[in-house]
């Protein structure tokens, strides 16, 4: 599912105004992830996980800053983001998974809807925010990759497997759903 409708996405980001509203809600969320997936570092019990994960957190503080200073540049406020009902809820799911297999199920559900999105912006952007977005891409890239190993490793039975399904299937359907909401308010 991942994006409902990546064209419309696309020409109402093709705005560099409407861009920068996007780089401030990416801001909010990527600091959200720190915050949230930072506090269950210490429950990672496997010292190769606990080394993805701090790499992703530490990532992801750094894309948020790139995010926030490319919003800036364009005219936004990215600390004036508000997140709407459905945005609160995704981090609230995140919050409510008490393992490491759960919660990498639902950062690699996250990080697929992230890196469409990625996509779009990257084909809707100016030249100094595509290579914004191209830096965070490549990083999006790597995680993937180190998650999707993780599972090989993890989701060792069909039982696992299906539940590392049904996780990601719930991020990518509530992030879809956001960004319903939020391409709304990219174009007000």
């Amino acid at each position: 599912m991942s994006i409902r409708n990546p064209d419309r996405l696309r020409e109402v980001l093709s705005d560099p105004k409407r861009l920068a509203r996007a780089f401030s809600r990416h801001t909010y969320g990527m600091l959200a992830w720190v915050d949230l997936f930072g506090a269950k570092l210490a429950s990672i019990r496997d010292l190769d996980v606990k080394l993805v994960a701090a790499e992703i957190i530490a990532d992801n503080a750094r894309h948020a800053k790139l995010f926030s200073v490319r919003a800036r540049e364009l005219g936004e406020t990215p600390e004036t983001y508000s997140p709407p009902r459905i945005g609160r809820e995704i981090y609230d799911i995140l919050e409510s998974y008490d393992n490491t297999f759960d919660d990498l199920a639902y950062a690699r559900g996250s990080l697929i809807h992230f890196s469409a999105l990625l996509d779009v912006y990257r084909d809707a952007a100016d030249e100094r925010s595509r290579r914004v977005i191209e830096k965070v891409q490549k990083d999006v890239k790597r995680h993937l990759r180190h998650i999707e190993k993780y599972f090989e490793i993890h989701a060792d039975t069909p039982e696992k497997r299906d539940r590392a399904l049904e996780i990601q299937s719930v991020a990518d359907n509530i992030y879809a759903d956001r960004e319903d909401v939020e391409m709304e308010w990219y174009a007000s």
